[in-house]
């Protein structure tokens, strides 16, 4: 495999991006990506939502994670919500492996069939 420098932005909308978190998503997507070398960036945006329960006028948070991966011909994405923004992260970088991963045997398939013809 060749060796790329993907670009990963990270943006927080009322959430401030601390170390932690960065480190955090930095080695999830590191690993996600370490055997599908195609990814040519990421756009990852958090945000903490805040809610209030109209009865009982108490505030609750709500982590959301977002990710845009672009390879070459498609863009996947991807969206996970927790009360914390670990799990969230954690969530997110899950639903993006299964669609790695489909994309992935989609690719193997294709080439397949063209070699097979």
């Amino acid at each position: 495999m060749r060796d790329r420098i993907m670009q990963i932005t990270i943006r927080g909308h009322h959430l401030a991006i601390t170390p932690a978190i960065e480190e955090n998503i930095k080695a999830k997507f590191n690993q996600l990506t370490k055997h599908l070398d195609q990814v040519n960036s990421m756009q990852i945006k958090l945000t903490k939502d805040h809610q209030i329960d109209k009865r009982s006028h108490k505030g609750s948070s709500n982590h959301v994670a977002e990710a845009i991966v672009r390879l070459p011909g498609i863009e996947l994405f991807a969206q996970a919500t927790a009360d914390d923004m670990y799990t969230s992260i954690k969530k997110l970088t899950e639903k993006l492996k299964k669609q790695l991963l489909k994309y992935r045997k989609m690719q193997c398939t294709y080439s397949q069939v063209a070699v097979s013809i």
